[in-house]
């Protein structure tokens, strides 16, 4: 089995280090993109963790095209979104693009307008449409996106 989390990880990577505090962490590849599905809880006890995994995406290698899903997350914390504002430089600073996921009316998009961090982060709604503003941003306009299901 391949170390790289974003071959494809069809199985849930239960993240807990107390009952409370439950994550789980999915993670693959579409062409080029990499997608990380984040479900549960965000907080300072499993920030940790997930930075390991967005670590290894953003690697070392070039350009890096990265979506995070927050549409699962049923509490973010401000160790979260410091996890993904220090992503979204790191990207940034490979010249990189990274999208965020927020579900309208969702804990982590309240959290996201009220802080601002929408105008931070470049933000949709759906898996479907984070994939669609890449995909045409490549000049890809022949791909019309399969069966809108999501992994």
């Amino acid at each position: 089995m391949s170390s790289d989390p974003f071959i494809s990880s069809p199985q849930p990577r239960p993240m807990t280090d107390a009952p409370e505090a439950p994550l789980e962490v999915r993670t693959w590849r579409l062409e080029s993109l990499r997608i990380l599905r984040l479900l549960g809880e965000l907080d300072a006890v499993t920030a940790p963790r997930v930075h390991a995994t967005l670590d290894e995406a953003v690697g070392s290698r070039g350009e890096v095209r990265l979506i995070v899903d927050l549409t699962g997350l049923t509490f973010i914390t401000s160790a979260g979104v410091g996890l993904l504002v220090e992503i979204r430089r790191r990207v940034g600073e490979r010249g990189g693009r990274l999208i965020v996921i927020l579900a309208p009316g969702s804990s982590p998009r309240r959290l996201f307008d009220l802080t601002t961090m929408t105008d931070y982060f470049e933000v949709a709604e759906s898996l479907r449409e984070a994939v669609g503003v890449l995909k045409q941003a490549d000049g890809d306009l022949a791909w019309q996106g399969g069966t809108g299901e999501t992994p």
